[in-house]
């Protein structure tokens, strides 16, 4: 549905660079800046390093690209069969994407509902239309497409690394929607797991369980990004607070995961790690909270006093590894990473092999730069303690990371600042690796992107409010059911 005229805009740029796989100079990530859903340009996985730069590799820098004196040599890389493949592939995924767009329009009654109808709501770039700084926000459907597109060019963009001998090394430039970040949300998940078993003495997690009505004020489907932020903002400033007043402990820390329900709109659940004795009664204020301060929050979707424990808004267990994981009988969680990256996502399949739902989910935070998992800061430095042991491992990790205690912020400046680099944040180690750019191959061969200018372009959307009125719930609490009985009628 379009939008009406609002008022005045700004524009808020962090960064420009070609979208991977294109010469365009509208502005274009690589990445996605730093919030949480973009490119990994630090320590660098690689469990197939030869596929990129070995024995089996192309030759990157003399057969991918045609003859200019002879065009139509035979032997030009144009005829090759390795780029009819290349070629072939980049059609497969570009109909799949296509396919999948289709399938959501049709199947969806939101599907052309803006993302954000929000004055000053923080976009990205290709999440937005308009132009003399004023901007409205896309669509659903066309911000799901703007995703896909996005994530497809990831298939054929990496990383450029020169080794100390000045060397050209090429490693995979990964973003947080690809199968293969699973494994680093598993990671520090199992990571936070070991620490809360070293220094909790009774470790409980508590699973906490927030969301909000997807329907306006007329009746109609809410814009995805407005929804979210309504979900979402009250833990700070409300639940959070709760949290603290009533719990009755040394220590607690929490990791919040964003979940899409099966209608596309995203909830939130908040895994709160507890060291010491606690009930669901004790986190009942925490309810209460969001029932009060999240407008769109109905008592009867975070019922704490319903018959069905599944149907709860609260679940409380004690983390014990030694519990049987197929006793049905105990309320235990052995695998506390399992555990919550069950709410996470399909860790390991392919993006565009999982529900419609979850990818437009996914383009929703994809567009307002939302992240997915965030951990509290006393579980982020749990999780940082963490040393790597095993030295039998296979993975191959090129040596050129952020140095330690380099913010998003700091990155961020040094790409939007001329004088700055973002090689000033990497160190090499004692090897002297450093980082040479971004490379993106296509029928023409492989072309170098300036690492200076990656980043994110974000623009503030006009407001038009009234096209999405928000539909406010009463902030009663949940009572318990009871029902009166007589000796002859119960």
């Amino acid at each position: 549905m379009p939008t009406a005229p609002g008022t005045g805009s700004t524009s808020r740029k962090r960064g420009l660079v070609p979208r991977p796989g294109r010469s365009s100079a509208r502005p274009r990530p690589p990445g996605e800046g730093g919030r949480g859903c973009g490119a990994v340009a630090g320590a660098v996985a690689v469990t197939d390093q030869s596929a990129i730069d070995g024995v089996h590799a192309p030759d990157w820098e003399s057969t991918s690209r045609p003859s200019k004196t002879n065009p139509s040599a035979p032997d030009s890389a144009a005829e090759t069969s390795e780029t009819a493949d290349r070629l072939s592939k980049r059609t497969r995924w570009w109909k799949r994407k296509n396919e999948l767009v289709d399938q959501f329009i049709e199947e969806h009654g939101a599907a052309h509902r803006p993302i954000s109808v929000v004055e000053s709501t923080t976009l990205r770039e290709d999440a937005a239309r308009g132009d003399n700084d004023r901007y409205r926000s896309k669509t659903w459907s066309t911000v799901l497409r703007e995703f896909l597109s996005w994530y497809n060019d990831y298939r054929w963009a990496h990383l450029r690394f020169r080794d100390p001998d000045g060397d050209l090394v090429r490693a995979p430039m990964l973003n947080s929607h690809q199968p293969a970040y699973g494994d680093i949300y598993y990671a520090k998940l199992k990571a936070l797991e070991r620490q809360v078993l070293q220094r909790f003495e009774n470790p409980h997690v508590v699973m906490l369980t927030l969301t909000g009505s997807t329907r306006n004020g007329n009746g109609g489907p809410r814009c995805p990004a407005d929804h979210l932020r309504d979900v979402v903002d009250p833990f700070s400033k409300n639940v959070r607070p709760a949290l603290h007043r009533s719990l009755d402990v040394e220590q607690w820390e929490y990791a919040k995961v964003l979940e899409h329900h099966t209608s596309g709109y995203g909830h939130l659940h908040v895994a709160v790690f507890v060291d010491g004795e606690v009930t669901e009664e004790d986190f009942r204020p925490a309810i209460d909270a969001h029932l009060k301060h999240c407008d769109i929050a109905h008592r009867d979707a975070h019922d704490y006093y319903h018959p069905d424990n599944e149907k709860r808004p609260i679940s409380v267990n004690r983390i014990d590894p030694d519990v049987d994981p197929n006793a049905d009988d105990v309320e235990a969680v052995g695998n506390l990473g399992s555990y919550i990256a069950e709410y996470i996502g399909s860790h390991g399949k392919e993006l565009f092999d999982r529900s419609i739902t979850e990818l437009a989910f996914r383009s929703a935070c994809w567009a307002t730069g939302t992240q997915r998992v965030t951990f509290s800061p006393g579980a982020t430095e749990l999780i940082d303690s963490e040393i790597p042991t095993d030295d039998d491992s296979d993975v191959v990790e090129i040596p050129a990371r952020y140095k330690r205690g380099v913010t998003v912020e700091d990155v961020q400046e040094a790409v939007s600042d001329p004088d700055k680099s973002v090689n000033d944040h990497l160190e090499g180690g004692p090897e002297g690796w450093s980082l040479d750019g971004i490379g993106t191959v296509d029928e023409d061969g492989e072309s170098r992107h300036d690492i200076e200018n990656s980043g994110v372009s974000y623009v503030q959307i006009d407001g038009s409010e009234h096209v999405d009125p928000p539909n406010p719930q009463p902030p009663d609490r949940p009572t318990v059911k009871t029902s009166d009985t007589t000796l002859t009628d119960y």
